[in-house]
């Protein structure tokens, strides 16, 4: 057979890239089309949380949730707010707002004490026993929540109610009665800390704070006093906060409030007599030797 009849190999073609398509219209919309829809959607919805969050922040929606019939409500509300006024300086410098929290924690400590006997009066069946020590870890939590809110506050309207609640606690119970005092020294110390976010005010707003607290201290109204108090600790006065600290410092039962205590009065100068109090005091707490029990232990859910 002649070279030219040779049979020639066969090859397979070569593989190569896909063709090259141009892009239909509805690959078009599928790749930028719906993803920004999604986008859009995602944003509207954020941004609708947002504006929601931030008219659940006014004051009167404060107090609408705070004055909720729903116990977990009251003082989830009262958390979230404790927190909010730690970053909002015109909220933490509210007066009227200020005094209506103050009300409103007096009113948590009477009813606080009507929950612990509601507690230890129930008898009968587990099921009601559960709901009356639900109501009472609801009511404790409420107080605690409250207090930190009046500590938060730059406008000291809440110190009476505070140096009562440090030097007395509410209650029968030991455990309960040392929270609410631990809770009280704590929110004591913050609101201390908390002068200084005062004096960083405007000229203006520091005025008119004062002419608000004015105006309240010449009602009749149980508000008045706390009014009256927390001008006088802003023009230099005393308000009692470290008398009250002092006697704190003398609990022979409660080492963890001694030691919020020491805390505590770190942040308040008061007036001559009262700095070298608070000296005296923390000389005192110096030379503690850890006498009484340390009752940190919380009434939980479980016990």
């Amino acid at each position: 057979m002649s070279e030219s009849q040779s049979p020639t190999p066969h090859h397979d073609p070569d593989k190569g890239l896909p063709p090259v398509v141009p892009p239909s219209g509805r690959h078009i919309v599928q790749l930028f089309l719906i993803p920004g829809i999604i986008v859009a959607g995602a944003v509207t919805i954020l941004l609708g949380f947002s504006w929601l969050a931030g008219g659940s922040r006014t004051p009167e929606q404060f107090l609408k949730n705070i004055d909720s019939s729903n116990a977990d409500v009251r003082w989830r509300a009262a958390n979230d707010l404790a927190q909010v006024l730690k970053r909002d300086d015109e909220l933490a410098a509210d007066v009227g707002f200020g005094l209506q929290i103050a009300e409103r924690f007096a009113r948590a400590l009477d009813e606080l004490e009507r929950a612990e006997r509601f507690f230890l009066d129930a008898a009968g069946d587990a099921r009601s026993q559960a709901e009356a020590r639900k109501s009472l870890i609801a009511q404790r939590n409420y107080v605690q929540y409250l207090a930190a809110c009046l500590g938060n506050f730059s406008v000291p309207v809440g110190a009476p109610l505070l140096c009562e609640a440090a030097t007395k606690g509410r209650g029968s119970d030991e455990k309960l009665r040392y929270t609410v005092r631990r809770g009280a020294v704590w929110a004591l110390a913050n609101l201390g800390d908390g002068q200084k976010r005062f004096h960083r005010l405007s000229d203006a707003r520091k005025a008119e704070v004062r002419r608000e607290l004015e105006a309240a201290a010449s009602l009749s109204h149980a508000t008045a006093e706390w009014a009256r108090v927390a001008l006088a600790g802003l023009n230099g006065e005393s308000m009692g906060v470290i008398a009250a600290l002092a006697e704190c410092a003398k609990d022979p039962r409660d080492i963890f409030l001694r030691e919020q205590t020491a805390h505590a009065l770190i942040f308040w100068e008061g007036t001559p007599e009262e700095r070298r109090l608070a000296d005296d005091t923390l000389l005192l707490l110096a030379r503690d030797l850890g006498a009484g029990h340390d009752n940190r232990i919380e009434l939980k859910d479980g016990e």
